[in-house]
């Protein structure tokens, strides 16, 4: 009786959120519409990234994040605190909310411009991805496995990793050179460091955990190994439509 009741109330909070959920939230269109009148205002103090300023971070999840769809478009409207109101037409003020939900939601979850077939293509052959990650269980080492990136991360994060991928750092991704006391010599990344060892992942993916005492000299080579020039080596479509085959990893 008491699981039947759980099932029961579940359901209806199901039903009830997705009641609540605005169309807007999750187009594509109105979401880039949205983006294009928060460069034209918000930016100013939450930064033209979302990242803040004068004003919060909106692509951490802060305060605003587990607010339904009305509260988030009705404090944009009317605003709080110091932030002005916004008072935009209903159309435009629902696109800026459908934008601030994005800079949060799972990538996964919002509907993205491209090809994903396409931009498949660009993950594995073109842009040359698969020599430093992995999706489903091929691929390399030297970068985050993607398998779940599409759950993981958000769709602006996707976009921001590869044309500026010096912006958030994924921890444990160093490209490290290291001198033993006994003459050998070992490179790969450093997963982690403490004041008694340096675990450090070889090219063939495998762990090693070298105690400091018998570490010579380590030099970090690389603080990122994603390539910095991808905004110039891959045209604008081809970085679109990589996204969009990134964001469906882990939609099943």
């Amino acid at each position: 009786m008491g699981l039947a009741l759980s099932a029961r109330l579940f359901a209806q909070h199901e039903k009830e959120d997705e009641a609540a959920k605005h169309p807007f939230m999750g187009d594509a269109a109105r979401i880039e519409a949205g983006r294009k009148t928060y460069l034209g205002g918000c930016a100013g103090c939450h930064g033209p990234e979302g990242g803040g300023g004068r004003g919060p971070s909106l692509i951490e999840r802060g305060v605003w994040h587990p607010m339904t769809d009305a509260n988030l478009y009705t404090t944009i409207q009317k605003g709080v605190g110091i932030m002005p109101a916004a008072n935009l037409p209903e159309d435009k003020g629902w696109e800026l909310a459908a934008f601030v939900r994005s800079l949060t939601s799972p990538a996964v979850d919002v509907k993205a411009p491209g090809d994903a077939s396409a931009g498949e293509q660009v993950f594995w052959g073109t842009a040359g991805c698969s020599s430093c990650h992995r999706i489903g269980g091929k691929g390399g080492f030297a970068g985050p496995d993607l398998s779940r990136i599409g759950r993981t991360s958000t769709l602006p994060k996707l976009r921001r990793s590869i044309v500026n991928p010096d912006y958030e750092r994924t921890p444990g991704f160093e490209a490290a050179k290291m001198t033993l006391r006994d003459g050998s010599k070992l490179a790969g990344l450093v997963k982690d460091r403490t004041n008694y060892t340096v675990q450090v992942q070889l090219k063939d993916g495998t762990l090693r955990s070298i105690p400091v005492e018998k570490i010579e000299s380590m030099e970090i080579v690389k603080p990122t190994t994603m390539p910095l020039d991808y905004k110039a080596r891959l045209s604008a479509a081809d970085i679109t439509n990589l996204v969009s085959y990134l964001r469906l990893q882990g939609e099943k």
